[in-house]
């Protein structure tokens, strides 16, 4: 009677304890470029990027597809923070973009010096390109 007893206390005190850890956000992937926008970000940036999204050489890239963007032109998307990969699915603010896919942010040009003022995370597949800085919404 005591063995079953404490079985059922130890059983109540698993079930407590189970949700009392902080949950760490999931990292920033390794081939998106990314900015912590909770200060707001640069504002005035209200250009739009609009081409296909690619992954090219292990960095994710938005590269003109012919319609709104000459196809020789290619930009890294640097964004906000909390960017993830939903399985083929980019996320971002909560909407989901596929590789392959035509897309549209709003933003405007980043330059390198730029990007570590803001302490953008550049994956190093992407350094030396040119990047977009997508705003915060």
């Amino acid at each position: 009677m005591a063995s079953a007893r404490m079985a059922v206390v130890g059983m109540m005190v698993l079930a407590l304890t189970a949700g009392c850890g902080g949950s760490t956000p999931a990292p920033a992937p390794t081939d998106v470029a990314v900015y912590d926008a909770s200060g707001g970000g640069p504002g005035g940036l209200a250009a739009l990027l609009a081409g296909t999204l690619e992954r090219v050489d292990g960095c994710v890239v938005v590269r003109g597809d012919g319609i709104d963007m000459a196809k020789d032109v290619e930009y890294v998307p640097v964004f906000p923070l909390g960017v993830h990969w939903d399985g083929d699915a980019l996320v971002v603010q909560g909407t989901k973009y596929r590789l392959g896919e035509h897309v549209q942010f709003g933003g405007g040009t980043l330059s390198e010096e730029s990007a570590s003022t803001l302490a953008a995370e550049l994956p190093v597949a992407c350094a030396g390109r040119q990047l977009w800085l997508i705003s915060a919404q």
